[in-house]
């Protein structure tokens, strides 16, 4: 079944503040599943009438999932889940402005995917006062160094979707990833980063692995456990997925 495509999909709310010319509006109770799409940072829904939905962005209304020991950023982003956004009260109005302004950011740097950094929301986390009102004017000046930005747009990335094996210590995992990545014209490495499904042990991310693919390997790092029960994972440098041919810049051993 084809997928109908949107600006924004909003779940269980309004999309008062919305500029965006095709938004979507659904019930909680009517949504199956969702998924976010690293290789077009896109968001796909399945309702139970057997309808598919792609969305840039997904705004929740109502609870925020969050990692435990971790509070929302500002009541509206979770690190994990990008392009997606939470209307959690009690300032609805200032939470709906500051999520227009961080649409406005995806728009004024001609970004598709945007997540709120970890670092970011564990500072929020150690210094979160349930009764303290939020400076929304301090922290929209912030928005760019709050949250990762990037874009499809002049970068080729390249997708796997599979089973890999994961190593932690002398252990090894079966899983199934979701990887993707991109030779940065920068620093001229290659950034992959993506999700693994399957449960690994309980250990507390981050932690450093081995990922393979086949006959290939590469070092990662686990870097957290994500609301929906899989694992996100990074690494730089030659990837475990088989690549196009791409000339690596490998840094020098002092």
């Amino acid at each position: 079944m084809n997928a109908k495509a949107f600006d924004a999909i909003v779940i269980g709310g309004v999309s008062v503040g919305l500029t965006l010319s095709k938004v979507m509006l659904l019930r909680p109770e009517d949504i199956v599943s969702s998924e976010f799409d690293e290789s077009v940072h896109t968001w796909r829904l399945a309702t139970r009438a057997g309808d598919i939905y792609d969305a840039s962005v997904v705004i929740s209304w109502g609870e925020a999932p969050s990692p435990v020991g971790m509070v929302p950023y500002l009541g509206v982003a979770v690190h994990g889940l990008p392009n997606r956004f939470f209307v959690t009260g009690p300032d609805v109005s200032g939470q709906q402005q500051y999520i227009a302004q961080c649409l406005n950011a995806m728009a004024r740097t001609e970004s598709t995917r945007m997540e709120v950094r970890h670092s970011t929301q564990r500072t929020y986390t150690v210094r979160y006062r349930p009764d303290s009102p939020v400076n929304w004017r301090r922290v929209r000046r912030k928005i760019r160094s709050a949250f990762d930005l990037s874009s499809l747009v002049g970068i080729e990335d390249q997708v796997y979707d599979g089973p890999a094996a994961v190593q932690i210590g002398d252990d090894i995992h079966d899983v199934r990833v979701r990887l993707t990545g991109h030779l940065d014209p920068i620093d001229g490495r290659y950034h992959w980063r993506g999700t693994v499904f399957d449960t690994l042990p309980d250990e507390n991310p981050p932690q450093r692995v081995r990922l393979a693919v086949g006959d290939r390997t590469a070092e990662a790092r686990v870097a957290e456990r994500t609301p929906w029960g899989s694992y996100s994972v990074v690494g730089v440098g030659e990837p475990p997925f088989t690549l196009d041919e791409i000339e690596f810049t490998l840094p020098v051993l002092s």
